[in-house]
């Protein structure tokens, strides 16, 4: 069945910044429906992430080793070791091909496991006790029950993620790997469950892309759509993986279109409630898969500049705690109102308010904004040192809102608490 233009488009990689774009105005002109706008305040923003790029990158050479902001850093958390021990005992016996397979089961896995863990729940390292929360806790989690086989069906090798063990993945199995218990809850555990249980449907399903049921098969569909056997356009990536992956989504409280369910786009007041897309899951693997594309599966990604900032917490509450952007009285009331019912002492909203639409998309712009700025303030504007998007978000802003929020709150959580099922922002 084809699906009609207008459709397709917003599952495309463009749409997300060419719908975003209405917002850069509104920005500019302090006219968004849910913010104040002061734009004199990037220059505390610009000298806080220069700040915090230097601290890691202290000359214009190391810049260069800056890495596309991606899954993989986050599995050193605490041991840089980790996953790169791993890989050295596959070169023992595997090919590149072989092991471009096993990251690509594993990092598919964790990335959508990856949404807001919220600000209690943390992970135990069994082998270290060293315990570590939000994302980089979930990367560890997700390694180590990878490791041992959770997400595997297959008795001669547990290093793979298959669609019959996903489909089948219980409560248990998910709880007992994330350590759940009612003194370390998650943030929507039932929506990531019911994710890697469609995820295991999809695998079986779709033998166009997963011709042996693992999302590492992947590979195989990118060698027959490559340019030259090695040169893959981001789009075709792309679309791959929403290809893949649309299926799995949430159906209720997600935009519909004829029909269609169109995943993470949502209508935006202040474009008329027309609809902004942002795929954020889906660019954060398609950024994370980067590494194991390029290291292992010898692709050369064309057009990458087409993906965007991520709009989640971190790059948008980086905005929100330098007053960038600050809450207009009314809405801050609505959102206080809604955390204190929600045991939160900070405004809560929910995924499709307008308000958090509308922090999203700003995030986009202001990302886009905000590169500029940080490449000339650095003077390596035009030279090969000047960063990339993806490099500034993994150097500078996601770890800046990080840094700020650590100095804000206590417990480092972000300006703005979302109530959601675990397969959003």
């Amino acid at each position: 069945m084809t699906i009609p233009e207008n459709i397709a488009y917003l599952y495309t990689i463009k749409s997300v910044r060419e719908t975003n774009s209405s917002t850069i105005p509104l920005i500019k002109t302090n006219k968004l429906i849910n913010f104040d706008v002061d734009l004199n305040k990037m220059d505390s923003v610009v000298d806080f992430v220069i700040k915090t790029i230097r601290e890691s990158f202290p000359t214009n050479e190391s810049l260069l080793n800056i890495p596309v902001h991606g899954r993989f850093q986050h599995f050193g958390k605490g041991n840089p070791n980790r996953l790169t021990d791993l890989i050295k005992k596959f070169k023992l016996t595997l090919s590149d091909y072989e092991i471009c397979k096993k990251l690509i089961d594993l990092f598919v896995i964790s990335v959508l496991l990856d949404a807001g863990a919220g600000n209690e729940w943390k992970f135990k390292e069994p082998k270290t006790n060293l315990e570590i929360n939000r994302s980089e806790g979930i990367a560890i989690a997700s390694f180590y029950m990878f490791e041992n086989g959770i997400f595997s069906s297959n008795i001669n090798d547990k290093y793979i993620v298959d669609g019959n063990k996903l489909i089948n993945l219980t409560e248990k199995e998910l709880s007992d790997g994330l350590q759940i218990n009612e003194f370390n809850p998650i943030n929507g555990f039932n929506g990531r469950l019911k994710l890697l249980n469609k995820l295991g449907e999809t695998l079986i399903n779709n033998k166009e892309l997963f011709n042996n049921n693992r999302p590492g098969d992947l590979i195989d569909y990118l060698k027959i759509n490559s340019i030259n056997e090695n040169e893959i356009d981001i789009e075709v990536l792309w679309d791959a993986l929403m290809k893949g992956l649309l299926p799995i989504w949430p159906i209720e409280g997600r935009t519909k279109i004829d029909g269609y369910i169109i995943g993470d786009a949502w209508p935006l007041k202040n474009k008329n409630n027309k609809i902004v897309t942002f795929h954020k899951l889906t660019q954060w693997l398609t950024y994370s898969l980067f590494k194991p594309l390029i290291e292992f599966g010898g692709f050369k990604i064309l057009n990458s500049n087409l993906m965007t900032g991520l709009p989640e917490y971190r790059n948008g509450g980086l905005f929100i705690d330098f007053n960038v952007l600050k809450l207009k009285d009314d809405i801050y009331l609505k959102g206080i109102k809604f955390g204190k019912e929600n045991n939160l002492d900070l405004p809560a909203f929910k995924p499709d308010d307008d308000i958090i639409v509308e922090w999203r998309s700003a995030t986009i712009c202001l990302l886009d904004m905000l590169l500029p700025l940080i490449n000339e303030k650095m003077n390596i504007n035009n030279t090969k040192y000047e960063l990339s998007l993806p490099q500034l978000i993994e150097a500078g802003s996601w770890k800046s809102g990080r840094l700020i929020a650590s100095m804000k709150r206590e417990n480092g959580g972000p300006p703005i608490e979302l109530i959601a099922d675990g397969t959003v922002f």
